[in-house]
């Protein structure tokens, strides 16, 4: 809404990814990173907001004992981290996912690869009340999640759904759900949502835009 345009791209040698904003002459006039010793910032989402804050995506590897799935003792699993920062460089609002969803809710995983991505996020969207929604592909799940702390508002979709699809279901995917490896969720001026549902898992196999 300000006028500039951003994307994001790696920074070689080491890919680590970088957004970036330009100017109306494609001229990059600022770059953005998720801040943390241990994390590293995610090619998928980057929103400026209006007051100036910007939100990024990133991830974070911890080693857990995945041996009851079949794992080693000490497996690399990657995380979600969601990182809202002043445009002075405070950070406002920072939400990690070991703290909200459990590995082996990620569907479709095998847990003897290195690493386990079980959640990879791939687009978050603030809804008409401030708080932030998300789309973690690798668990089929869209979620809200409070801006102020943190907690789990509602879970669409996935192990944890917390709702009723009226669509028929028949599609042969592992949970009762007429979706699965979504993008791209979005929040509509009606408050509605839209997302690509990709349909990897179902069979068969198709894909389309949901609201």
């Amino acid at each position: 809404k300000n006028g500039l345009l951003s994307f994001i791209a790696p920074r070689f040698p080491n890919w680590s990814w970088v957004a970036y904003a330009m100017d109306t002459t494609y001229a990059i006039i600022d770059s953005f990173e998720i801040v943390g010793p241990s994390y590293f910032t995610d090619s998928h989402d980057f929103l400026m907001l209006d007051n100036g804050n910007y939100i990024l995506l990133g991830g974070e590897y911890q080693y857990l004992d995945m041996t009851q799935y079949g794992g080693i003792e000490f497996h690399r699993v990657e995380g979600c981290i969601i990182q809202e920062t002043s445009d002075e460089g405070e950070i406002i609002f920072e939400w990690n996912s070991f703290d909200y969803f459990n590995v082996e809710d990620g569907l479709h995983l095998s847990f003897t690869t290195q690493p386990i991505d079980y959640v990879h996020a791939n687009s978050i969207e603030v809804d008409h009340d401030g708080n932030f929604i998300l789309s973690s592909r690798h668990l089929c799940e869209i979620t809200k999640i409070d801006r102020l702390n943190g907690d789990i508002i509602w879970r669409l979709g996935g192990i944890n759904n917390e709702f009723t699809f009226t669509e028929n279901i028949n599609n042969g995917h592992i949970t009762p759900q007429p979706f699965c490896r979504q993008h791209d969720v979005r929040v509509l001026d009606n408050g509605n949502i839209t997302f690509f549902d990709n349909g990897n898992e179902k069979n068969p196999r198709f894909s389309r835009v949901v609201e």
